[in-house]
């Protein structure tokens, strides 16, 4: 294989990695924003409700 193209495909492989690496964080934000919004809606519920 020509060294331009080892670099190349490894290049390719790491984007392709890179790729998948920021869609599970995009998952994993998703769900932590979920629950954080899930917290604060019960404690704005419980101060609603203690006023």
């Amino acid at each position: 294989m020509d060294p331009l193209d080892d670099i190349l495909a490894r290049a390719a492989q790491r984007r392709q990695e890179l790729e998948q690496m920021n869609a599970d964080f995009e998952v994993i934000d998703a769900a932590e924003y979920a629950q954080f919004n899930a917290e604060q809606d019960v404690r704005d519920s419980a101060r609603t409700t203690d006023t």
